[in-house]
């Protein structure tokens, strides 16, 4: 009886260790987020793709950052964004990434790829913009993004679940900055 009463314990006191072993990811914003230790260099981080919505012409788009840290800014942020849409994106003139404290522009837009996608395309782009600037513009999750083309412009408005994304990268990762 005692035996059995001692597994059961045991078992249970390891069931209960095994099933707290995943870090509660979801509270410390991890899942928005991914570190790389880069050496001398200090850290690497990548921030999973921010969600943007272009209502009118009913396109998506999704930007991830990437960018190194260590003890003080000195670099830039590399932002790639993929357009999904219905028309393909040969170029891109400018990107802006703007809220109600400051604006963000990039004139030097770089297309990496086109693919098809089921009936529409999605267009790969990159840029660099300076970290500091990156970092500031965290402190407001109310964003909206700009693509400029020589013939037209479209604003893309935050998905709902972005602004819960840019909070918590800003409570994360920028306030390490």
């Amino acid at each position: 009886m005692a035996l059995t009463l001692l597994t059961l314990f045991f078992g249970t006191l390891l069931l209960g260790g095994c099933m707290s072993v995943k870090p509660g990811s979801t509270k410390s914003g991890k899942h928005y987020f991914e570190t790389f230790y880069v050496g001398a260099e200090g850290t690497q981080y990548f921030i999973r793709p921010l969600l943007f919505e272009n209502h009118e012409a009913s396109n998506v788009l999704a930007l991830d950052i990437t960018f190194r840290y260590k003890d003080e800014i000195r670099d830039s942020a590399v932002i790639n964004f993929s357009i999904k849409s219905l028309e393909i994106f040969k170029s891109v003139d400018s990107l802006k990434i703007t809220n109600s404290l400051m604006d963000i522009k990039s004139d030097n837009i770089d297309l990496l790829f086109n693919e098809k996608f089921n009936k529409g395309f999605v267009s790969r782009f990159t840029t660099k913009v300076p970290l500091d600037k990156m970092k500031n513009i965290f402190d407001n999750d109310e964003w909206e993004l700009i693509i400029y083309n020589t013939t037209k412009s479209n604003t893309y408005e935050p998905h709902r679940k972005t602004q819960k994304a840019v909070n918590s990268l800003r409570e994360n990762v920028f306030i390490l900055m």
